[in-house]
């Protein structure tokens, strides 16, 4: 332990989203960023903390992301930013439209039982419509294991062109996060 910590002695850490007092140092190692966190050594991606060391701001990023638009423009596909990635980089960069999003599909789903992505752009008043956030936001939710996908329909938003979306319920899981964050309106689990 002592050791790493010498490593990584006058490196900036980046603090954990779920615990602020735990650091983490992602670093290159033979050409490649690694990071010690759960996720990076779970699906062994760019986590959050590699991204936020990589690009110090968004104007970093915002280059990054223009290069490698012109550098992959001919090799469409080809070892281009796979979803999970562009989806942390959206977590990162605007967690607080996220994080709202996310609590407001929570909510609906209370409400009426179920939730869609048309439910998000009624709400916000289509504040999003040209915006992959709200995606974000239901992919987080999936990957959480807030929400489960219980059938596909047709949007109701001309915008969409009629595409196939997702109707979401709220897991047991779901029910539990939103109880704890209102625990004077704790929620009645169902089945």
């Amino acid at each position: 332990m002592q050791k790493e910590l010498n490593d990584f002695e006058g490196m900036q850490g980046v603090p954990s989203a779920h615990n602020k007092n735990r650091l983490f140092y992602p670093h290159i190692e033979k050409g490649i960023w690694v990071c010690k966190c759960e996720h990076f050594r779970i699906y062994r991606t760019p986590c959050r903390h590699i991204l936020q060391k990589k690009y110090e701001n968004i104007e970093d990023l915002w280059k990054h992301i223009c290069e490698l638009t012109e550098d992959k423009r001919e090799l469409r596909d080809m070892d281009c930013m796979d979803f999970d990635e562009v989806v942390t980089l959206v977590e990162i960069y605007r967690s607080p439209e996220v994080n709202r999003l996310c609590t407001l599909m929570l909510n609906i789903a209370v409400l009426h039982g179920m939730v869609t992505s048309d439910d998000l752009h009624n709400a916000t008043s289509e504040q999003y419509r040209n915006d992959k956030i709200v995606g974000v936001a239901v992919g987080s939710l999936l990957r959480s294991g807030l929400i489960e996908c219980i059938s596909r329909k047709k949007t109701e938003r001309r915008i969409a062109h009629g595409r196939s979306i997702g109707v979401y319920s709220l897991t047991k899981k779901g029910f539990k996060v939103l109880e704890a964050r209102r625990p004077e309106k704790a929620l009645e689990v169902r089945g």
